[in-house]
């Protein structure tokens, strides 16, 4: 996999655009902090500043090489069809890692299961991370016994 500049590690990536967007982020906080004094700790302004910069560095990037960016808030909540369909599965597969935990569930809506889609990104993270394992202990014994591949 090459590295591309939206896909560099943060440590790699340009000062300069860490910086624009950092000051950037401080410009949004202060006008948020201006409008709610005393709602927030300076480490939860802390945070959110950190938290900022890195979504406008990493849109930044992705726009600038011509990818396409829409936010989606982590919080929102799923029927068992667009979470089947966000992991390119099916139904009745979602339901079984729901009934056995490896995705957890909400409470029903009436007969209706619900999924929070940050469950099922952390899951999807996970299994894409099993999947590169695996692809790359394939690779390393193919080569290993010279398969050609």
């Amino acid at each position: 996999m090459s590295s591309t500049p939206a896909t560099q590690p943060r440590n790699r990536r340009s000062p300069v655009l860490r910086g624009a967007c950092e000051k950037s982020a401080r410009a949004v906080i202060s006008v948020v902090h201006q409008a709610t004094p005393g709602k927030a700790s300076s480490e939860a302004l802390t945070a959110l500043v950190d938290s900022l910069t890195g979504v406008i560095e990493r849109t930044t990037e992705l726009l600038l090489a011509g990818k396409q960016v829409r936010v989606i808030e982590d919080d929102d909540v799923m029927t068992t069809q667009e979470a089947a369909d966000l992991l390119n599965v099916s139904r009745p597969h979602l339901v079984k890692l729901l009934e056995t935990g490896q995705i957890p569930q909400l409470p029903k809506v009436g007969r209706h299961r619900r999924v929070a889609r940050a469950a099922v990104l952390k899951y999807k993270r996970a299994r894409d991370a099993r999947r590169e394992s695996a692809l790359k202990a394939i690779a390393a014994l193919s080569q290993r016994h010279r398969l050609g591949y």
